[in-house]
This record gives C-alpha cells, sequence and structure tokens, in this order.
C-alpha cells in the first residue's frame, strides 16, 4: 500500500493506537521512511500528546461527550 502524506496524516491517530491494518502500517512505515515531513509532524504530534497527558482535566459529561463526538464525525464525513 502506497501511502502518500495527506494519508499518513489523517492515519496518525489509529496508527498510535494500534488500530491500522498490516498494511497500513507496512505503508505508513514504508512513508515515514523517507519523508522528512512526515516525521517532523508525527514527532510534534507525539510530544504534544505526550505533553498534554500531563495536565490534569475535568472529566466530560457523557452528552458533551457525545455532541463532541458527533460533530467530530460529521466534520469528518464531510471532509471525506
Amino acid at each position: 500500500m502506497v501511502v502518500m502524506c495527506c494519508q499518513l496524516t489523517e492515519m496518525i491517530t489509529d496508527r498510535r493506537e494500534g488500530a491500522l491494518s498490516s498494511e497500513q502500517e507496512a505503508g505508513c512505515a514504508q512513508h515515514l521512511a523517507w519523508c522528512d515531513r512526515c516525521r517532523t509532524y508525527l514527532k510534534q504530534m507525539d510530544l504534544t500528546i505526550d505533553a498534554l497527558k500531563g495536565i490534569p482535566g475535568e472529566p466530560l459529561h457523557d452528552e458533551v461527550r457525545a455532541a463532541l463526538f458527533a460533530q467530530f464525525q460529521r466534520r469528518r464525513t464531510t471532509a471525506d
């Protein structure tokens, strides 16, 4: 599977969570082996996520979480 930069940026979260197929993971690994920009982007995402883990936050109410998830899904669907 050939992965382009725009595809890789959309797959980063799934990759961090181990949710990619073996074919997708191999495509990402091949892409990252030669693409400096995507390696930099991935490193920035990792650093940001790791930094945010240390910030305490208030838990979201179920209704708020559901509304945010629904909005995210709508935006993701219209972007495709």
